[in-house]
Protein backbone atom coordinates (compact mmCIF):
# COMPACT_ATOMS: atom_id res chain seq x y z
CA UNK A 1 0.00 0.00 0.00
CA UNK A 2 1.86 2.88 -1.16
CA UNK A 3 1.42 6.12 1.73
CA UNK A 4 1.56 9.65 1.71
CA UNK A 5 2.75 12.64 3.97
CA UNK A 6 0.12 15.56 5.43
CA UNK A 7 0.83 17.68 7.45
CA UNK A 8 3.67 15.56 9.10
CA UNK A 9 0.93 12.83 9.44
CA UNK A 10 1.33 9.65 7.21
CA UNK A 11 -2.36 8.38 5.74
CA UNK A 12 -3.52 6.27 3.11
CA UNK A 13 -3.91 7.98 -0.77
CA UNK A 14 -7.20 6.54 -1.49
CA UNK A 15 -6.62 6.29 -4.83
CA UNK A 16 -3.84 4.19 -4.84
CA UNK A 17 -4.72 1.96 -2.14
CA UNK A 18 -7.70 1.19 -4.03
CA UNK A 19 -5.87 -1.22 -6.43
CA UNK A 20 -3.75 -2.59 -4.05
CA UNK A 21 -3.62 -6.63 -3.68
CA UNK A 22 -6.19 -7.42 -1.16
CA UNK A 23 -5.90 -11.37 -2.06
CA UNK A 24 -1.97 -11.20 -0.77
CA UNK A 25 -2.97 -9.29 2.11
CA UNK A 26 -5.11 -12.13 3.04
CA UNK A 27 -2.35 -14.75 2.94
CA UNK A 28 0.50 -12.33 4.57
CA UNK A 29 -2.61 -12.58 7.50
CA UNK A 30 -2.37 -15.87 7.95
CA UNK A 31 -5.86 -16.65 5.96
CA UNK A 32 -7.55 -17.82 2.89
CA UNK A 33 -8.60 -15.45 0.48
CA UNK A 34 -12.43 -14.94 0.23
CA UNK A 35 -12.97 -14.65 -3.42
CA UNK A 36 -16.52 -13.82 -5.20
CA UNK A 37 -17.57 -14.65 -8.52
CA UNK A 38 -19.39 -12.77 -11.33
CA UNK A 39 -20.88 -13.73 -14.41
CA UNK A 40 -23.65 -11.08 -14.90
CA UNK A 41 -21.60 -8.14 -16.89
CA UNK A 42 -23.68 -5.73 -15.24
CA UNK A 43 -21.16 -2.48 -14.37
CA UNK A 44 -23.91 -1.51 -11.08
CA UNK A 45 -24.36 -4.88 -9.82
CA UNK A 46 -20.37 -5.10 -9.78
CA UNK A 47 -19.77 -2.13 -8.43
CA UNK A 48 -23.00 -2.99 -5.50
CA UNK A 49 -21.69 -6.18 -5.04
CA UNK A 50 -18.10 -4.56 -4.67
CA UNK A 51 -18.74 -2.11 -2.67
CA UNK A 52 -20.77 -4.01 0.40
CA UNK A 53 -18.12 -6.50 -0.03
CA UNK A 54 -15.28 -4.39 0.74
CA UNK A 55 -17.34 -2.33 3.41
CA UNK A 56 -18.42 -5.30 5.58
CA UNK A 57 -15.22 -7.21 4.99
CA UNK A 58 -16.70 -10.28 3.32
CA UNK A 59 -14.36 -10.80 0.18
CA UNK A 60 -11.06 -9.89 -0.87
CA UNK A 61 -11.35 -10.65 -4.09
CA UNK A 62 -13.92 -10.86 -7.38
CA UNK A 63 -13.64 -12.99 -10.31
CA UNK A 64 -14.68 -12.32 -13.61
CA UNK A 65 -16.09 -15.55 -15.36
CA UNK A 66 -14.49 -14.61 -19.17
CA UNK A 67 -15.52 -18.65 -20.40
CA UNK A 68 -18.95 -19.31 -18.65
CA UNK A 69 -20.31 -15.46 -18.54
CA UNK A 70 -21.43 -12.62 -20.60
CA UNK A 71 -18.91 -10.17 -19.79
CA UNK A 72 -16.91 -8.26 -22.95
CA UNK A 73 -14.19 -6.56 -23.39
CA UNK A 74 -16.10 -2.78 -22.66
CA UNK A 75 -18.00 -4.55 -19.46
CA UNK A 76 -15.09 -6.59 -18.42
CA UNK A 77 -13.05 -2.95 -18.72
CA UNK A 78 -16.04 -1.41 -16.19
CA UNK A 79 -16.09 -4.10 -13.78
CA UNK A 80 -12.57 -3.85 -13.28
CA UNK A 81 -12.77 -0.57 -12.66
CA UNK A 82 -15.85 -0.97 -9.79
CA UNK A 83 -13.79 -4.07 -8.24
CA UNK A 84 -10.17 -1.99 -7.81
CA UNK A 85 -12.30 1.24 -6.58
CA UNK A 86 -13.23 -0.48 -3.53
CA UNK A 87 -10.17 -1.90 -2.70
CA UNK A 88 -11.02 -5.59 -3.88
CA UNK A 89 -8.61 -7.44 -5.97
CA UNK A 90 -10.06 -8.09 -9.80
CA UNK A 91 -9.44 -11.23 -11.08
CA UNK A 92 -10.25 -13.14 -14.58
CA UNK A 93 -11.14 -16.85 -15.26
CA UNK A 94 -10.23 -17.06 -18.88
CA UNK A 95 -12.08 -18.79 -21.12
CA UNK A 96 -8.88 -20.59 -22.42
CA UNK A 97 -4.55 -19.75 -22.40
CA UNK A 98 -4.94 -17.19 -25.28
CA UNK A 99 -1.88 -14.72 -25.03
CA UNK A 100 -4.09 -12.05 -26.91
CA UNK A 101 -7.11 -12.38 -23.91
CA UNK A 102 -4.43 -12.61 -21.20
CA UNK A 103 -2.67 -9.75 -22.16
CA UNK A 104 -5.63 -7.07 -22.53
CA UNK A 105 -7.23 -8.43 -18.70
CA UNK A 106 -4.02 -7.55 -17.58
CA UNK A 107 -3.64 -4.38 -19.55
CA UNK A 108 -6.76 -3.31 -17.74
CA UNK A 109 -5.28 -3.77 -13.88
CA UNK A 110 -6.23 -7.37 -13.59
CA UNK A 111 -4.41 -9.54 -10.14
CA UNK A 112 -4.65 -12.56 -11.18
CA UNK A 113 -6.04 -15.24 -13.67
CA UNK A 114 -7.60 -18.46 -13.25
CA UNK A 115 -7.14 -20.16 -16.39
CA UNK A 116 -9.38 -23.52 -17.15
CA UNK A 117 -8.97 -26.46 -18.67
CA UNK A 118 -5.07 -27.33 -18.00
CA UNK A 119 -3.97 -30.89 -18.25
CA UNK A 120 0.11 -30.66 -18.46
CA UNK A 121 2.95 -28.55 -17.20
CA UNK A 122 3.29 -27.53 -21.14
CA UNK A 123 0.27 -25.39 -21.00
CA UNK A 124 1.09 -23.94 -17.38
CA UNK A 125 4.45 -22.73 -18.76
CA UNK A 126 2.35 -20.95 -21.60
CA UNK A 127 0.11 -19.55 -19.24
CA UNK A 128 2.84 -18.22 -16.77
CA UNK A 129 4.98 -16.69 -20.06
CA UNK A 130 1.84 -15.03 -21.33
CA UNK A 131 1.74 -13.23 -17.74
CA UNK A 132 5.05 -12.10 -17.82
CA UNK A 133 7.40 -9.36 -19.61
CA UNK A 134 10.21 -10.66 -21.43
CA UNK A 135 13.16 -12.07 -20.36
CA UNK A 136 10.88 -14.09 -18.04
CA UNK A 137 8.03 -14.40 -20.71
CA UNK A 138 6.62 -13.31 -23.64
CA UNK A 139 3.73 -10.82 -23.15
CA UNK A 140 3.18 -8.09 -25.10
CA UNK A 141 4.06 -3.93 -23.56
CA UNK A 142 0.34 -2.08 -23.90
CA UNK A 143 -0.79 -0.88 -20.72
CA UNK A 144 -3.93 0.39 -20.92
CA UNK A 145 -4.64 1.07 -17.24
CA UNK A 146 -1.73 0.04 -15.26
CA UNK A 147 0.15 3.39 -16.17
CA UNK A 148 -2.26 6.11 -16.09
CA UNK A 149 -0.27 7.73 -13.49
CA UNK A 150 2.58 9.00 -12.90
CA UNK A 151 4.97 6.48 -11.33
CA UNK A 152 3.33 3.63 -12.06
CA UNK A 153 5.45 0.61 -12.88
CA UNK A 154 3.77 -1.95 -14.74
CA UNK A 155 6.40 -4.28 -15.51
CA UNK A 156 7.53 -4.76 -12.56
CA UNK A 157 3.83 -4.85 -11.01
CA UNK A 158 3.54 -7.55 -13.63
CA UNK A 159 5.79 -10.32 -11.33
CA UNK A 160 3.07 -9.50 -8.68
CA UNK A 161 -0.14 -11.37 -11.10
CA UNK A 162 -1.27 -14.26 -9.87
CA UNK A 163 -1.75 -16.99 -12.06
CA UNK A 164 -3.26 -20.07 -11.54
CA UNK A 165 -3.92 -23.23 -13.28
CA UNK A 166 -7.28 -25.24 -13.33
CA UNK A 167 -7.51 -29.12 -12.08
CA UNK A 168 -10.91 -30.08 -13.68
CA UNK A 169 -9.80 -33.10 -16.02
CA UNK A 170 -8.79 -36.49 -15.16
CA UNK A 171 -4.97 -36.19 -17.15
CA UNK A 172 -4.42 -32.48 -15.10
CA UNK A 173 -5.31 -34.61 -11.87
CA UNK A 174 -2.83 -36.90 -12.73
CA UNK A 175 0.05 -34.48 -13.53
CA UNK A 176 -0.47 -32.14 -10.06
CA UNK A 177 2.59 -32.87 -9.46
CA UNK A 178 4.04 -31.49 -12.62
CA UNK A 179 1.50 -28.95 -12.95
CA UNK A 180 2.46 -27.37 -9.78
CA UNK A 181 6.42 -27.57 -10.68
CA UNK A 182 5.77 -25.66 -13.45
CA UNK A 183 8.08 -22.45 -12.87
CA UNK A 184 6.35 -19.09 -11.58
CA UNK A 185 3.09 -20.89 -11.88
CA UNK A 186 1.22 -19.65 -8.29
CA UNK A 187 -1.41 -22.23 -7.85
CA UNK A 188 -2.98 -24.95 -8.96
CA UNK A 189 -7.25 -24.07 -8.96
CA UNK A 190 -9.88 -27.07 -8.40
CA UNK A 191 -13.20 -26.58 -10.45
CA UNK A 192 -15.04 -29.74 -9.20
CA UNK A 193 -18.14 -29.25 -11.51
CA UNK A 194 -15.79 -29.95 -14.26
CA UNK A 195 -13.59 -32.54 -12.41
CA UNK A 196 -16.50 -34.56 -11.49
CA UNK A 197 -18.00 -34.82 -14.75
CA UNK A 198 -14.22 -36.17 -15.78
CA UNK A 199 -14.31 -38.28 -13.45
CA UNK A 200 -17.95 -40.08 -14.23
CA UNK A 201 -19.55 -38.48 -11.28
CA UNK A 202 -21.70 -35.67 -13.58
CA UNK A 203 -22.15 -31.97 -12.74
CA UNK A 204 -22.65 -30.69 -9.70
CA UNK A 205 -21.13 -27.95 -7.40
CA UNK A 206 -19.88 -27.86 -3.27
CA UNK A 207 -19.61 -31.82 -3.79
CA UNK A 208 -18.65 -34.10 -1.39
CA UNK A 209 -18.14 -37.69 -3.00
CA UNK A 210 -15.37 -39.85 -1.98
CA UNK A 211 -13.73 -39.57 -4.99
CA UNK A 212 -13.79 -35.26 -5.14
CA UNK A 213 -11.97 -35.49 -1.62
CA UNK A 214 -9.33 -37.79 -2.79
CA UNK A 215 -8.87 -35.04 -5.51
CA UNK A 216 -8.92 -32.33 -2.78
CA UNK A 217 -5.92 -34.51 -0.93
CA UNK A 218 -3.96 -34.43 -4.23
CA UNK A 219 -4.23 -31.24 -5.79
CA UNK A 220 -3.43 -29.58 -1.95
CA UNK A 221 -0.52 -32.37 -1.17
CA UNK A 222 0.80 -31.40 -4.94
CA UNK A 223 0.81 -27.63 -4.57
CA UNK A 224 3.02 -28.28 -0.99
CA UNK A 225 5.01 -30.40 -3.00
CA UNK A 226 6.00 -27.28 -5.04
CA UNK A 227 5.52 -24.43 -2.53
CA UNK A 228 2.43 -23.09 -4.57
CA UNK A 229 -1.23 -22.15 -3.27
CA UNK A 230 -4.57 -24.19 -3.86
CA UNK A 231 -7.66 -22.78 -4.84
CA UNK A 232 -11.25 -24.02 -5.01
CA UNK A 233 -14.57 -23.11 -6.61
CA UNK A 234 -17.60 -23.35 -4.44
CA UNK A 235 -20.78 -21.80 -4.70
CA UNK A 236 -21.84 -21.40 -0.19
CA UNK A 237 -20.06 -19.85 2.04
CA UNK A 238 -20.02 -22.79 4.43
CA UNK A 239 -18.41 -25.21 1.57
CA UNK A 240 -15.99 -22.84 1.37
CA UNK A 241 -15.00 -22.65 5.07
CA UNK A 242 -14.59 -26.28 5.28
CA UNK A 243 -12.15 -26.07 2.21
CA UNK A 244 -9.93 -23.08 3.33
CA UNK A 245 -9.95 -25.45 6.61
CA UNK A 246 -8.34 -28.56 4.48
CA UNK A 247 -5.59 -25.81 3.24
CA UNK A 248 -7.04 -24.20 0.32
CA UNK A 249 -5.86 -20.60 0.13
CA UNK A 250 -7.97 -19.02 -1.68
CA UNK A 251 -11.75 -20.05 -1.93
CA UNK A 252 -14.88 -18.75 -3.74
CA UNK A 253 -17.44 -17.94 -1.30
CA UNK A 254 -20.04 -16.02 -3.09
CA UNK A 255 -21.68 -16.38 -6.79
CA UNK A 256 -24.09 -13.96 -8.07
CA UNK A 257 -26.34 -16.28 -10.00
CA UNK A 258 -26.74 -18.77 -7.25
CA UNK A 259 -26.93 -16.03 -4.56
CA UNK A 260 -29.66 -14.96 -6.94
CA UNK A 261 -31.76 -18.45 -7.21
CA UNK A 262 -31.14 -18.92 -3.42
CA UNK A 263 -33.34 -16.20 -2.51
CA UNK A 264 -35.64 -16.81 -4.98
CA UNK A 265 -35.94 -20.01 -3.14
CA UNK A 266 -36.42 -18.66 0.15
CA UNK A 267 -39.09 -16.13 -1.29
CA UNK A 268 -41.00 -19.34 -2.47
CA UNK A 269 -40.92 -20.88 0.90
CA UNK A 270 -42.14 -18.05 2.49
CA UNK A 271 -45.37 -18.43 0.50
CA UNK A 272 -45.66 -21.69 0.51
Amino acid sequence: MIEVSCDGATVTDPVTAAGTDSVRRAWAAGRAARNGWLTVPDPHLVEVIAAYAAGHDVLDALTLDLQHGLFDRARSADAVRAIAAHGLAPLVRLPAVDESIIGFVLDLGVRGVIAPMVSDAATATELVAACRYPPRGRRSFGPLRTALRPGDDPIGSADEVLAFAMIETSDALARADEIAAAPGLDGLFVGPGDLGVALGLGPAQDREEPAIHDAFRRVLAACSGAGKRAAVHATHAEYAAARAADGFALVTVWSDVPAVLSTLDAAGRAWG
